[in-house]
This record gives C-alpha cells, structure tokens and sequence, in this order.
C-alpha cells in the first residue's frame, strides 16, 4: 500500500504538467466517482478499492490544505478540510458498513462543478486564474 507522501508527491508532480491545478483536481474526483458508481450497491474488491482512492484523494487535498504555503482564505479552508475530513470519516464507514456512497459521490459531483464553474470565470477573466482551488497559490 501506497503512502499518503508518496502520493502527494505524485499529485505535485501532475499539478506541475501542462493541466491546471483545477483540471487536476476535477479530474480526481471524477476518477474516484467512476470508481464510486461502479462499485455501488455492491460489496467486494471493487468497493474496497472505490472507498480507499476517496480516503487517501482526501488525504492528499488535506495535507496540502493544511500546508504552511496554502494561501486560501482561513475561512473557505476550514470548510474543506471540514468537508475532507468528513469524507475520510464516510469513506471508513461505508468499508464497515455496506451503506450507500451516494454522499460521496454528490460531494465529489458538488466540488468538480464548482471548480468548473470557477475555471470557467478565471479563462473569462484572463490568465491572472489562480491553479487550483484547494492549493491556491500553494508554493
């Protein structure tokens, strides 16, 4: 099993490609979606595997949300890392329980049309659109 600063470290290195911190970060949860709906209803590996990318996603976004060089205003930043740490919490719940994902799945949906919605007015804006929602100027 992959280490949460092992894949901090991968998804640094992706950030820092030709893709936006945003087109990153959509792309992620779009990921853990496909794999969330996939596995729904059912138990087994796949489920497993589905609730286990959330957490350590969630693990990433906190580690660098909690970061000394994330810039985000302290407010929207408690929001998420309160929403992160509630999705950790239901990712462990649902590998315990059986229960219904489609919590999970409505947040990720809710947070990849935000950041959408966000890269769309910064292109509108100019390029000064800062990389990613949750880094935010994160050095």
């Amino acid at each position: 099993m992959r280490r949460p600063a092992a894949a901090a470290t991968r998804y640094a290195a992706i950030q820092d490609s030709t893709a936006s911190g945003q087109e990153v970060e959509i792309r992620a949860f779009t990921y853990v979606n496909g794999l969330l709906a996939a596995a729904a209803g059912r138990g087994g590996a796949a489920r497993y595997v589905a609730l286990h990318k959330t957490h350590q996603l969630w693990s990433i976004l906190l580690t660098d949300l909690l970061g000394e060089g994330n810039r985000l205003p302290p407010g929207l930043k408690g929001r998420l890392v309160s929403l992160g740490l509630w999705a950790q919490r239901e990712s462990l719940a649902r590998m315990a329980d059986g229960g219904s994902v489609e919590p999970l799945i409505a947040l990720h949906r809710d947070l990849a049309e935000g950041l959408a919605a966000q890269q769309r007015h910064h292109a509108a804006a100019g390029p000064a659109a800062p990389g990613s929602a949750f880094a935010a100027g994160n050095a």
